[in-house]
């Protein structure tokens, strides 16, 4: 998940208007394969993220930690819950180096499938794949469990035990539908080829980086994705593959992508790593103080992007990540939806912008003005964006934090101390209909 505020301004929009300009000439909106749409919920492979407060205090959640029974039911419980959305797609992802590690993927992988569902894998680098000296201590970083230049990964041990995994996944008789190659590398914590977050802070989150910087994020990011794509290819050769899901913390990170279109390596060798792939990720985590801020914010960064990725009438975005509440947790610190009267009811709302161009809205109304003002309206311009897939996140989310301690939603539950903003009801671990239907809307 993104850790950093985007550009709220209005002028943005001119951004979208202009985009046909940009693109040159138009093709037929129509000539877009239908959406596909998903969910996320990060870490199936943790049991202790499998426990209250995202998931209710009921059992199997409430169980004792005691290994792979309660582990198992707890995930069962979870899956089956995901299943009742009918998604597409489910995204989760994989990057330890031990047989436990293998096992649960392979699980996860033929879980999905029997419910229907296919299976995006986000390929995360594990600790072993690395020499200890390069470690980036939590002290010196910053960051909370330390964290690694890509550029210095030991890619015949990321291999091993990347060809692990699938080896297991293969020899089960099942296959992974696709690939996400990292997890926001354009984040320091995740890459420390990239300059710090506070760096961006400096910048106003705007894009600072030089195309030395640039350079730099390239080397390490592109043997990196050639090996895992060689692999992958080779065990699975129809699967999908896209670039890492990209944070954004100006909003538009796709220069990093571009660079990869033309990449000259140590020795001269030009080449075009974008021809790996079959789409490109990205992170939207728009405010949603006005829903016009959120239909505004959005549209910016997905025109931005797309104007920059290279070949993106062939390549599909792929929104991997998207949520209309998450934001306020590191960018507001105001939850967005409070209390109001709409006629004789008490809802959670959304502000109304000064223009009045959308009311106070719902979480669920704000979902669907996501899906329809931005991704439907970006795909059926005369010159459309070409998203391919939306997959929200997530199943379970949820927070500590006391901002949401007034909500209409928090009180009726008696809950203190924590935000809510995935699919399920805290209490009962029942879907929440309206949110539940708005995401159906998106298919």
């Amino acid at each position: 998940m993104s850790i950093s505020p985007r550009c709220l301004s209005r002028l943005c929009l001119g951004v979208a208007l202009s985009f046909t300009a940009l693109s040159g000439q138009a093709f037929d909106a129509t000539a877009l394969p239908k959406l596909e749409t998903g969910i996320d919920r990060s870490n199936m492979s943790t049991e202790w993220t499998l426990s209250p407060p995202a998931e209710p205090n009921v059992y199997p959640f409430n169980g004792p930690y005691n290994g792979n029974g309660v582990f198992e039911a707890r995930r069962i419980a979870v899956f089956d819950g995901i299943a009742k959305l009918h998604p597409q797609w489910f995204r989760d992802g994989f990057g330890g180096d031990t047989p436990q590690d293998i096992q649960l993927f392979v699980d996860m992988v033929r879980q999905m499938h029997a419910r229907g569902i296919k299976v995006l894998a986000v390929v995360g680098a594990s600790a072993s794949d690395f020499d200890p000296k390069d470690h980036l201590s939590p002290a010196a970083s910053g960051c909370q469990w330390g964290t690694f230049p890509l550029s210095k990964i030991d890619l015949s041990k990321f291999e091993q035990h990347l060809r692990a995994h699938l080896e297991a996944v293969k020899q089960a008789g099942e296959s992974v539908d696709a690939f996400e190659i990292g997890n926001e590398l354009d984040l320091y914590c995740n890459d420390a080829d990239m300059p710090k977050t506070s760096e961006f802070a400096a910048h106003q989150w705007k894009w600072f980086l030089t195309a030395e910087q640039v350079h730099t994020f390239a080397a390490g990011y592109a043997p990196f994705l050639a090996t895992f794509a060689r692999v992958a290819r080779e065990y699975f050769p129809h699967t999908r593959l896209i670039t890492f899901g990209m944070s954004n913390p100006s909003g538009n990170s796709a220069p990093l992508i571009a660079a990869l279109a033309n990449f000259k390596d140590k020795t001269g060798k030009s080449f075009d790593y974008t021809s790996l792939v079959d789409g490109y990720g990205t992170h939207i985590y728009p405010s949603s103080d006005t829903t016009l801020g959120m239909v505004t914010q959005a549209t910016a960064q997905l025109t931005s992007q797309a104007a920059t990725f290279p070949h993106g009438r062939q390549k599909a975005i792929w929104i991997t990540e998207w949520n209309e509440a998450a934001s306020a947790f590191w960018s507001s610190h105001r939850w967005y939806f409070q209390p109001a009267k709409r006629g004789n009811a008490t809802l959670d709302l959304n502000k109304a912008d000064p223009e009045h161009r959308f009311g106070p809205m719902t979480r669920a109304e704000v979902i669907e003005a996501f899906q329809n003002q931005v991704v439907q309206h970006l795909r059926s311009m005369p010159s459309p964006i070409n998203i391919g897939y939306l997959l929200y996140y997530s199943y379970d989310s949820a927070g500590k934090s006391p901002m949401c301690d007034a909500t209409t939603f928090n009180i009726s539950r008696g809950i203190k101390g924590t935000c809510f903003n995935g699919v399920i009801d805290p209490v009962t671990g029942k879907l929440l209909p309206d949110v539940a239907a708005a995401l159906s809307q998106g298919r």
